[in-house]
């Protein structure tokens, strides 16, 4: 088996291993894989390859990281739904009918507290969360 074989096979095994969730570290150490593997398959030394690879991944690994902050679709600021204190939602109709609570860029299924009508486009305070549906004031 020649070097890049090895390098081709490390990277596949990366993106693999992102599936599971890593936050795009896997996935950034897989890009540098396949960065190695060119410099392998163009036949650099496998000392070189070592610090290209170490390279790619400093260089990789953090800017993936911001990237992926920066353009994710979810514009959350609390790590989970309900966990800040004082958040505020907006309700909103979808096509169907039903209503959803819109915080920070997701929906959720919504129930009032009181039993108040829902009404889309009102500001709402959340209580708190039953599994995932929102309780409203």
């Amino acid at each position: 088996m020649l070097a890049w074989h090895g390098w081709l096979i490390a990277a596949l095994l990366l993106f693999l291993l992102e599936l599971t969730g890593t936050g795009f570290v896997a996935f950034a150490l897989g890009l540098a894989a396949l960065i190695t593997m060119a410099a392998a398959w163009l036949g650099v030394g496998l000392a070189t390859q070592w610090f290209i690879f170490a390279i790619a991944a400093l260089v990789l690994a953090p800017a993936l990281k911001y990237l992926f902050r920066r353009y994710a679709p979810s514009q959350r600021t609390s790590f989970l739904a309900g966990e800040g204190s004082q958040q505020q939602g907006e309700i909103v109709q979808l096509p169907s009918g039903d209503y959803r609570l819109k915080l920070e860029g997701d929906l959720f299924m919504v129930r009032s507290a009181s039993g108040a009508e829902l009404t889309a486009g009102i500001q709402v305070k959340v209580c708190r969360f039953d599994g995932i549906t929102a309780i409203i004031d």
